[in-house]
């Protein structure tokens, strides 16, 4: 047990000596790495100010010389009290450049302009109560970094983080306190009317929340998803810059003669219980690079909002809004439908009936006169007719549905009229009496031309083939291999 004893000892202290020397050499490496780090720093101190002792800081800004000047722990432009300077932008930028560090020094340059210093692009003069420190800024190196020398300092050139520079690279509304597009959520949208070349406007019924369409001299009913992505383009929309905080020629920007004015009418909740309707007018002017100019309603204030989160709205026309479904009548609203083709003519009928049904339990000790008409129940059947004859319901629902949601894949917008006869004619009676009658012409080799009214829809042949096939086993039900046969009237794709 005692040399059992020895020998754990024994390693504890060999472990504590191997620790030791572990340590030691960690510390020497260490050390010798912040040794070499030290004999290869080659930063120089350019500039050692306090950013609360600077009282005035100049630049080149859009080709101007631009100076902010603090009174009061406020800044102001000194060519215009009335800019709205942002306090933090300027701070940070002050901040920048009043302790600044070079990461490498340049000695005894004879020529000046291999970093563009002949002719700075900029020049940064900070001012304190002991004068003035002035840095002109180069060329920018390929690592992120300016030449940068001070202007009482002809010999020596300083490479300088962008980091500290890049805040007066810009323009003067860089350092603005700019504004926020007004916030109009989608959903509360109720109107959106875009004066245009081609204008359009968008309104939604307060009823049944469907959208309309309208050019000015008609209106139809609009596609809901078409129309959502309007307003959705409009609750996106969100400034790109500042450019002007108080504009006073609107020719300058293209407001004069705007290329569009977009009035958009949305809701807003007032104390909670009261939704009061609200009115933004967005102008919208010349293009600037990927932008457009853009004010809204009475403000004097001029920014840019990208074309690409326009274009939604911009380039939209009534057409773009057309709703493709060709003939939607519920069959819950169907009185009847006749329909007429080559084949022959069919009437289908909606049947409904009510019928008022006592309970089976009348016998209660109560009065015998007290049968109500809480004791009655209504039952409601419908029943469809086929020239008179019972017609199966799932066989009727199979061949409506692919009727009613016919959808085309375009509209014509020129005038069309059709050669020969109608291959297909739908005529649908609601339970008002309203008459709506589709005709189906053959158009081209591709399409059916279905004409409602002055509307004429292309549909794909392949989807009127699917219709023709459930209306044949509709009419024929025992037709051997009904699904096969397809009318006269139906000419399939080559």
């Amino acid at each position: 047990m005692k040399k059992k004893t020895v020998k754990l000892v024994s390693a504890v202290v060999v472990l504590g000596v191997l620790c030791a020397a572990y340590e030691g050499v960690n510390f020497y490496v260490t050390s010798q790495e912040e040794k070499e780090t030290e004999e290869n720093d080659t930063s120089v101190d350019l500039v050692s100010l306090e950013a609360d002792d600077i009282t005035a800081v100049s630049f080149t800004a859009d080709q101007n010389e631009v100076e902010f000047d603090k009174k009061d722990d406020s800044w102001t432009e000194k060519s215009d009290a009335n800019f709205p300077v942002n306090q933090d932008t300027v701070d940070s930028a002050v901040k920048g450049v009043a302790s600044l560090t070079a990461d490498q020094e340049i000695s005894d340059v004879e020529d000046m302009s291999q970093y563009d210093l002949d002719s700075p692009q900029n020049t940064i003069t900070l001012t304190t109560a002991d004068g003035d420190t002035t840095l002109e800024v180069g060329m920018e190196s390929s690592n992120n970094q300016y030449y940068v020398k001070k202007a009482d300092d002809d010999n020596n050139v300083y490479l300088v983080s962008s980091t500290s520079i890049e805040p007066f690279m810009g323009t003067l509304y860089d350092f603005a306190e700019s504004g926020t597009f007004p916030s109009v959520t989608s959903a509360t949208i109720t109107d959106v009317k875009v004066d245009k070349e081609n204008s359009y406007e968008l309104t939604q019924d307060a009823d049944n929340l469907f959208w309309n369409v309208s050019d000015g001299k008609t209106t139809e009913k609009a596609d809901t998803t078409k129309a959502g992505t309007v307003t959705s383009a409009v609750g996106s929309l969100a400034y790109d810059k500042f450019v002007d905080y108080n504009c006073t020629d609107d020719s300058k920007y293209g407001f004069d003669d705007p290329y569009a004015v977009i009035t958009v009418k949305y809701t807003e909740d007032e104390q909670e219980t009261q939704k009061v309707e609200k009115t933004l007018t967005i102008y919208v002017g010349d293009e600037t690079g990927d932008d457009r100019y853009v004010k809204v309603d009475d403000s004097k204030e001029v920014y840019t909002i990208t074309k690409d989160s326009l274009t939604d709205i911009l380039d939209s026309t009534m057409s773009d809004f057309y709703n493709l479904t060709v003939s939607y009548v519920s069959v819950n609203d169907l009185d009847s439908l006749e329909v007429q083709s080559a084949d022959g003519d069919h009437t289908i009928n909606i049947v409904t009936e009510t019928v008022k049904a006592e309970d089976e339990d009348t016998t209660d000790t109560d009065s015998s006169d007290e049968s109500s008409s809480d004791d009655e129940e209504e039952t409601t059947t419908t029943t469809y007719k086929l020239d008179g004859e019972d017609l199966d319901e799932s066989t009727f629902t199979t061949f409506y549905n692919k009727l009613i949601n016919m959808t085309a894949q375009e509209r014509l917008t020129e005038e069309y009229t059709p050669e020969g006869d109608p291959a297909y004619i739908f005529i649908f009676k609601d339970k008002d009496g309203k008459e709506t009658t589709v005709k189906y012409y053959e158009y081209d080799t591709n399409f059916y031309a279905a004409v409602v009214e002055d509307k004429v829809y292309l549909v794909n042949k392949m989807n009127v083939k699917d219709l023709d096939e459930a209306y044949q086993k509709m009419v024929n039900p025992d037709t051997e291999d009904a699904e096969e046969s397809t009318s006269d009237t139906v000419t399939e794709e080559n």
